[in-house]
């Protein structure tokens, strides 16, 4: 009997200790359907490389500073100031060729809106809405001067197993993107993204797993008109602590439409050879 009441301690301890943590997002791209507890605030640091064209040097860094606030403890809202530094010298993509850069500049901002249907860690499964509009004043890859003006919308789906020790995670995202450079009319596309990943906590206060992403997008939103389409992949590793978190994940492009000779092997004009992500939050 004592016996069974220890092993059933320990399970509850290891649930509980998850739960405290359910803020927590042990992934570089994907977006969890927990929300911050009403009342509670958190600050999160993003930094993203985007690293190596066709040929020639290319490093694109984009940085985010996040504030999110718990308005109740379904509903999330944030606010990002972005900027970005640009470092091309005789880069050439698929079959792109990019100006030389070596600027960095704070381009522009979002506000996220995030309400949770279902909770991952009260329910079977985890169900939650977000939106994201934002606005850019320059290309995120070319660099160029540009109004960009972007409504990205996500439906994400979480399913937690073993005492949520791993989670399991889908994000499908739909984006229309309101483009204009100086002198020209507006210009629309559509992006689509289809994310998923896992992630086992193999230890007290670590994460290990893996995220995958698909994404296309379509000229002047026509969805017989495809742009490109590239599928990514890559490990992630994530601390998780009381009252802070770190995140690392690293993401390769491992095929690409259209390549250089326009049959597939890797996109480069849009996309890059590979993506380093690092996150760091706290909470207060």
């Amino acid at each position: 009997m004592e016996i069974k009441r220890f092993v059933g301690g320990l399970a509850l301890a290891a649930a509980t200790t998850s739960a405290l943590l359910a803020h927590d997002e042990p992934f570089g791209y994907l977006r969890g359907a927990q929300t911050e507890a009403k009342g509670e605030w958190e600050l999160v640091q993003w930094s993203t490389a985007r690293i190596g064209k066709e040929s020639g040097r290319y490093l694109g860094l984009d940085l985010a500073t996040e504030l999110e606030y718990g308005v109740t403890d379904r509903f999330t809202v944030a606010g990002y100031v972005v900027s970005d530094y640009l470092l091309a010298k005789d880069s050439v993509g698929s079959s792109k060729t990019f100006d030389d850069r070596n600027r960095f500049a704070v381009t522009g901002g979002t506000i996220e809106l995030k309400y949770q249907l279902l909770d991952p860690f009260k329910d079977s499964f985890g169900l939650a809405l977000y939106f994201e509009p934002g606005y850019r004043s320059s290309g995120q890859v070319s660099g160029e001067k540009e109004d960009e003006i972007e409504l990205e919308m996500k439906l994400i789906v979480q399913k937690n197993f073993f005492e949520n020790r791993l989670i399991a995670l889908f994000n499908y995202t739909l984006e229309p993107e309101f483009e204009k450079e100086p002198g020209d009319d507006w210009e629309t596309d559509l992006a689509m993204e289809w994310t998923a990943g896992l992630s086992w906590k193999f230890a007290r206060h670590w994460w290990i797993g893996a995220e995958t992403r698909l994404d296309t997008q379509f000229r002047d939103a026509d969805l017989g008109d495809s742009k490109f389409v590239t599928f990514s992949a890559g490990p992630t590793l994530h601390y998780s602590g009381e009252k802070f978190f770190a995140t690392l994940a690293v993401l390769p492009q491992i095929w690409g439409w259209p390549d250089k000779t326009g049959t597939g092997g890797l996109h480069l004009n849009d996309r890059e050879r590979v993506e380093i992500r690092f996150k760091l939050g706290t909470e207060f």
